[in-house]
């Protein structure tokens, strides 16, 4: 299949500087992921052409964002004078109600979130400044646009928005350390790379990341940033390390609704880019995955306990004013008024009854609940009370 050929570290490179016309890449340290990722794609993915496609063009869109960043900072050393004040970090397993928290806490006057358009194009391509800013806008549009169309179900799934706070971890992938690709794609060996690697220098870039996006918008100097991913599960401690003044507001649902969606949205999202019908294998893949996450999380949390705080799901969906405030003062920071109209008024204009329901079964993706159960309790029996 010739298509795959595409799927080449020095190729894609090529094609980032020639599309920018800049050739540093600064550390090399994205090499091995890049090449473990790339890897896993050709060899266990069973990509169509339209999947190696999309996803050559992703890579090289990261690429392309890593020459800019480099160079931009070299142009700008200001950059890395930006206090950034990162408040709260929203982690747990996926499908946990983390979107809707996030964007209800960065509603607050006084927090600021990613934005889904700027996470994919981050930074200026020219001086040309709102010109440049509606380009990206519109580019991000597309791409989100195209995400939906090839992922059927997905609108169901997640709440897309090119224009809502989301998640940072497209700039966490730009050091190709990530669970993006998972989501998308069948790589159990990246995965099983993944979750022995030092994300350090990742997390590290995804500081600079959060400079660059302050110094483009001045007024979000002196708010808290409010950070989200389930990706920070693969990282806890070394998501602690690089955000010290941070506290990690974790998610809990019960393990069975938590898999049976996110299963469903992982087979969405991987129908587009193959042929081959692999929703239990992703199903099997993500089960082990994300236990070990949770095994691998419980002693750090019991190093630190004080940099943790707990949100059911069900008691988030009946009082999200109340939770939120909770957080915020777990974070130390004083709720007035304006926070809570803000937060009202943001959960008056973002039902979900606006969107399709989402409908999945366990049994659909070979799965036994007692087992799944069973396999959890060492979680479940301490953090999901609820039952």
């Amino acid at each position: 299949m010739r298509f795959l050929d595409q799927l080449d570290a020095e190729a894609l490179i090529a094609r980032a500087r020639a599309g920018t016309g800049l050739d540093d890449l600064g550390p090399d340290h994205f090499r091995e992921p890049l090449d473990v990722l790339l890897r896993s794609m050709r060899e266990e993915a069973q990509l169509n052409e339209a999947g190696a496609n999309f996803h050559a063009g992703r890579i090289v869109n990261a690429l392309e964002n890593r020459l800019r960043r480099v160079d931009l900072v070299k142009c700008h050393p200001e950059i890395l004078d930006e206090q950034v004040d990162v408040g709260v970090i929203i982690v747990g397993l996926p499908r946990t109600g983390s979107t809707m928290l996030q964007r209800l806490l960065a509603a607050s006057p006084q927090a600021t979130a990613m934005v889904w358009w700027e996470t994919v194009f981050p930074l200026p391509r020219d001086d040309s400044g709102a010109a440049d800013i509606a380009a990206r806008k519109a580019d991000a549009k597309a791409l989100s646009d195209q995400l939906v169309a090839a992922s059927e179900g997905f609108e169901a799934i997640h709440p897309m928005d090119a224009f809502a706070h989301d998640e940072e971890l497209p700039l966490i992938e730009q050091s190709f350390i990530s669970n993006i690709p998972e989501s998308m794609l069948y790589l159990p060996s990246y995965g099983e790379w993944l979750l022995g690697a030092d994300q350090t220098k990742a997390y590290a870039e995804l500081h600079e990341w959060l400079k660059i996006l302050q110094w483009q918008d001045p007024s979000r100097r002196g708010r808290k940033w409010i950070l989200k991913a389930p990706h920070h599960l693969t990282a806890v401690r070394t998501t602690l390390d690089t955000f010290p003044g941070a506290i990690i507001a974790m998610t809990h649902r019960r393990v069975d609704h938590v898999m049976g969606s996110y299963y469903s949205m992982v087979a969405s999202l991987t129908s587009g880019n193959t042929d081959a019908d692999l929703s239990r294998e992703q199903a099997a893949h993500w089960t082990q995955r994300l236990r070990r996450n949770l095994v691998d999380m419980i002693p750090v949390r019991e190093e630190r306990p004080e940099r943790f705080f707990d949100i059911q799901y069900r008691a988030l969906l009946s009082d999200p004013v109340g939770s939120a405030t909770a957080i915020f003062q777990a974070a130390g920071i004083p709720v007035d008024d304006a926070d809570i109209a803000t937060w009202e008024g943001w959960l008056a204009g973002n039902k979900r009854d606006n969107r399709p329901s989402h409908k999945y079964d366990l049994a659909d993706y070979g799965v036994d609940q007692d087992a799944l159960v069973r396999d959890f309790a060492f979680y479940s029996d301490i953090y999901v009370p609820e039952g």
